[in-house]
Protein backbone atom coordinates (compact mmCIF):
# COMPACT_ATOMS: atom_id res chain seq x y z
CA UNK A 1 0.00 0.00 0.00
CA UNK A 2 1.36 3.37 -0.89
CA UNK A 3 0.42 6.86 1.10
CA UNK A 4 -2.94 7.17 1.70
CA UNK A 5 -4.28 10.27 4.32
CA UNK A 6 -7.56 11.08 5.57
CA UNK A 7 -8.47 14.23 7.00
CA UNK A 8 -11.65 14.44 9.19
CA UNK A 9 -13.03 18.43 10.24
CA UNK A 10 -16.37 17.83 11.99
CA UNK A 11 -18.59 15.67 9.10
CA UNK A 12 -16.25 16.43 6.36
CA UNK A 13 -13.20 13.69 5.13
CA UNK A 14 -11.57 14.46 2.54
CA UNK A 15 -8.83 11.40 1.19
CA UNK A 16 -5.47 11.70 -0.61
CA UNK A 17 -3.39 9.19 -1.78
CA UNK A 18 -0.98 7.72 -4.44
CA UNK A 19 -3.48 5.06 -5.19
CA UNK A 20 -7.04 5.67 -6.50
CA UNK A 21 -7.51 1.41 -5.40
CA UNK A 22 -6.81 2.55 -2.34
CA UNK A 23 -8.73 5.39 -1.56
CA UNK A 24 -11.98 3.61 -3.12
CA UNK A 25 -11.19 0.67 -0.66
CA UNK A 26 -10.81 2.97 2.09
CA UNK A 27 -14.35 4.46 1.22
CA UNK A 28 -15.77 1.50 1.05
CA UNK A 29 -14.67 0.09 4.45
CA UNK A 30 -16.11 3.08 5.73
CA UNK A 31 -19.45 3.20 3.96
CA UNK A 32 -19.98 -0.05 5.57
CA UNK A 33 -19.68 0.93 8.80
CA UNK A 34 -21.04 5.17 8.55
CA UNK A 35 -23.72 6.42 6.77
CA UNK A 36 -21.85 8.50 3.92
CA UNK A 37 -22.34 10.35 0.83
CA UNK A 38 -19.83 10.67 -1.92
CA UNK A 39 -19.34 14.16 -3.26
CA UNK A 40 -16.80 12.82 -5.67
CA UNK A 41 -13.33 14.64 -6.76
CA UNK A 42 -12.60 17.59 -4.34
CA UNK A 43 -13.65 21.02 -6.24
CA UNK A 44 -13.69 23.16 -2.78
CA UNK A 45 -13.49 22.63 1.13
CA UNK A 46 -13.48 25.36 3.84
CA UNK A 47 -13.24 28.39 1.56
CA UNK A 48 -10.50 26.67 -0.32
CA UNK A 49 -10.47 25.72 -4.10
CA UNK A 50 -8.36 23.23 -5.73
CA UNK A 51 -7.59 22.26 -9.38
CA UNK A 52 -5.68 19.17 -9.98
CA UNK A 53 -4.32 17.89 -13.03
CA UNK A 54 -3.43 14.19 -12.17
CA UNK A 55 -1.00 12.84 -15.13
CA UNK A 56 1.10 16.22 -14.95
CA UNK A 57 0.84 16.10 -11.06
CA UNK A 58 0.05 19.55 -10.77
CA UNK A 59 -2.01 21.04 -7.96
CA UNK A 60 -3.10 24.38 -7.48
CA UNK A 61 -5.09 25.89 -4.31
CA UNK A 62 -6.34 29.12 -4.00
CA UNK A 63 -9.03 31.12 -1.62
CA UNK A 64 -9.95 33.52 -4.54
CA UNK A 65 -13.68 33.46 -3.95
CA UNK A 66 -13.69 33.55 0.19
CA UNK A 67 -11.32 36.61 -0.50
CA UNK A 68 -14.17 37.78 -2.87
CA UNK A 69 -16.44 37.39 -0.83
CA UNK A 70 -14.75 39.34 2.37
CA UNK A 71 -14.04 42.24 0.18
CA UNK A 72 -17.93 42.26 -0.76
CA UNK A 73 -18.86 41.68 3.00
CA UNK A 74 -16.75 44.89 4.14
CA UNK A 75 -17.54 46.80 1.10
CA UNK A 76 -13.95 47.54 0.29
CA UNK A 77 -14.00 45.43 -3.49
CA UNK A 78 -13.83 48.65 -5.40
CA UNK A 79 -10.68 49.86 -3.85
CA UNK A 80 -7.27 50.89 -6.48
CA UNK A 81 -4.96 47.38 -6.64
CA UNK A 82 -1.51 48.49 -4.98
CA UNK A 83 1.38 46.43 -5.53
CA UNK A 84 2.52 45.88 -2.19
CA UNK A 85 0.53 44.79 1.14
CA UNK A 86 2.42 47.19 2.96
CA UNK A 87 3.90 50.14 0.12
CA UNK A 88 5.95 52.73 1.03
CA UNK A 89 4.21 55.15 3.54
CA UNK A 90 2.29 52.81 4.92
CA UNK A 91 3.07 53.67 8.50
CA UNK A 92 1.61 56.93 8.52
CA UNK A 93 -1.78 55.18 8.60
CA UNK A 94 -0.35 53.39 11.21
CA UNK A 95 -0.83 55.19 13.99
CA UNK A 96 -2.52 54.93 17.22
CA UNK A 97 -4.81 57.68 18.35
CA UNK A 98 -5.09 58.91 22.37
CA UNK A 99 -8.77 57.80 22.35
CA UNK A 100 -10.79 54.36 22.20
CA UNK A 101 -12.16 52.96 19.57
CA UNK A 102 -15.95 52.31 19.32
CA UNK A 103 -17.89 48.98 19.71
CA UNK A 104 -18.86 49.12 16.46
CA UNK A 105 -15.55 49.95 15.25
CA UNK A 106 -13.61 47.58 17.31
CA UNK A 107 -16.29 44.33 16.21
CA UNK A 108 -15.58 45.61 12.44
CA UNK A 109 -12.32 45.91 12.94
CA UNK A 110 -11.83 42.34 14.59
CA UNK A 111 -14.16 40.65 11.93
CA UNK A 112 -11.80 42.05 8.64
CA UNK A 113 -8.65 40.64 10.94
CA UNK A 114 -10.44 37.37 11.40
CA UNK A 115 -10.95 37.18 7.75
CA UNK A 116 -7.29 38.04 6.66
CA UNK A 117 -6.05 36.12 9.23
CA UNK A 118 -7.98 32.76 8.16
CA UNK A 119 -6.73 33.80 4.21
CA UNK A 120 -3.10 34.39 5.63
CA UNK A 121 -2.64 31.06 7.20
CA UNK A 122 -4.52 29.52 4.19
CA UNK A 123 -2.97 30.09 1.12
CA UNK A 124 -1.45 33.64 0.99
CA UNK A 125 2.52 33.67 2.29
CA UNK A 126 2.80 36.97 0.85
CA UNK A 127 0.27 38.82 3.41
CA UNK A 128 2.16 36.91 6.17
CA UNK A 129 3.91 40.12 7.79
CA UNK A 130 1.00 42.70 6.57
CA UNK A 131 -1.70 40.78 8.74
CA UNK A 132 -0.04 40.80 12.16
CA UNK A 133 1.01 44.43 11.40
CA UNK A 134 -2.79 45.36 11.64
CA UNK A 135 -3.45 43.14 14.30
CA UNK A 136 -1.33 44.78 15.91
CA UNK A 137 -3.17 47.88 16.52
CA UNK A 138 -6.17 46.58 18.51
CA UNK A 139 -7.64 47.56 20.39
CA UNK A 140 -6.94 51.56 19.74
CA UNK A 141 -6.70 51.92 16.51
CA UNK A 142 -7.48 54.50 13.39
CA UNK A 143 -9.28 52.48 10.98
CA UNK A 144 -7.47 53.01 7.92
CA UNK A 145 -8.12 49.48 6.97
CA UNK A 146 -11.38 50.51 5.49
CA UNK A 147 -10.33 53.48 3.88
CA UNK A 148 -8.55 51.75 1.44
CA UNK A 149 -5.35 53.59 1.64
CA UNK A 150 -3.07 50.68 2.29
CA UNK A 151 -4.36 47.24 2.87
CA UNK A 152 -6.99 46.31 0.70
CA UNK A 153 -6.04 47.55 -2.22
CA UNK A 154 -3.10 44.44 -2.48
CA UNK A 155 -5.80 41.95 -1.93
CA UNK A 156 -8.29 43.31 -4.81
CA UNK A 157 -4.79 42.90 -6.96
CA UNK A 158 -4.26 39.85 -6.02
CA UNK A 159 -7.30 38.27 -5.25
CA UNK A 160 -6.60 35.26 -7.77
CA UNK A 161 -2.96 34.26 -6.29
CA UNK A 162 -2.66 30.53 -5.66
CA UNK A 163 -0.39 28.24 -4.52
CA UNK A 164 0.79 26.43 -7.28
CA UNK A 165 2.60 22.99 -6.79
CA UNK A 166 4.28 21.00 -9.64
CA UNK A 167 5.09 17.19 -8.49
CA UNK A 168 6.98 17.31 -12.30
CA UNK A 169 9.49 20.33 -12.92
CA UNK A 170 9.00 21.22 -8.93
CA UNK A 171 12.45 21.34 -6.72
CA UNK A 172 12.50 18.99 -3.39
CA UNK A 173 11.88 20.88 -0.26
CA UNK A 174 13.68 24.62 0.45
CA UNK A 175 13.62 26.44 3.89
CA UNK A 176 14.39 30.19 4.43
CA UNK A 177 14.11 31.97 6.91
CA UNK A 178 15.02 36.04 7.76
CA UNK A 179 15.02 37.86 10.98
CA UNK A 180 14.78 42.08 11.33
CA UNK A 181 16.37 42.99 14.16
CA UNK A 182 14.93 45.44 16.84
CA UNK A 183 11.83 46.96 14.41
CA UNK A 184 11.80 50.66 14.77
CA UNK A 185 8.75 51.12 16.17
CA UNK A 186 7.25 51.84 19.92
CA UNK A 187 8.39 48.27 21.38
CA UNK A 188 12.12 47.55 19.54
CA UNK A 189 10.86 43.96 19.11
CA UNK A 190 12.45 41.92 16.59
CA UNK A 191 10.66 40.24 13.45
CA UNK A 192 11.20 36.53 11.77
CA UNK A 193 9.67 35.03 9.20
CA UNK A 194 10.10 32.03 7.47
CA UNK A 195 8.92 29.64 4.23
CA UNK A 196 9.00 26.36 3.46
CA UNK A 197 8.74 25.31 -0.57
CA UNK A 198 8.07 21.75 -1.76
CA UNK A 199 7.48 20.86 -5.16
CA UNK A 200 7.75 24.96 -6.29
CA UNK A 201 4.79 26.14 -3.46
CA UNK A 202 5.24 27.40 0.21
CA UNK A 203 3.88 24.30 2.20
CA UNK A 204 4.41 26.63 5.76
CA UNK A 205 4.81 29.77 6.72
CA UNK A 206 5.03 32.45 9.18
CA UNK A 207 6.06 36.50 10.51
CA UNK A 208 5.83 37.23 13.88
CA UNK A 209 7.55 39.27 16.72
CA UNK A 210 9.81 37.73 18.74
CA UNK A 211 9.20 37.68 22.30
CA UNK A 212 12.86 39.24 22.70
CA UNK A 213 13.81 43.47 22.48
CA UNK A 214 16.75 44.44 20.54
CA UNK A 215 18.46 47.18 21.84
CA UNK A 216 17.22 50.57 22.40
CA UNK A 217 19.53 53.47 21.34
CA UNK A 218 19.51 56.89 21.65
Amino acid sequence: MGSLYLILYVDDITFFGSSMEDIEALKTALSTRFEMTDMGKIQSIWGFASLETVPNRHLEIDQSRYLRGVLARFNIGRCQPLRYPLPTGADVHLVKFEGQASVADTKLYQSIIGSLLYIQIGTRPDISFAVPVWHSMHPTLRLSICDCKVYPGYLVGTVDAKLVYDGVDGDGLHGYTDPVWGDQTDDYHSTSGYVFILAGGAISWSSRKQRNCGTKYH
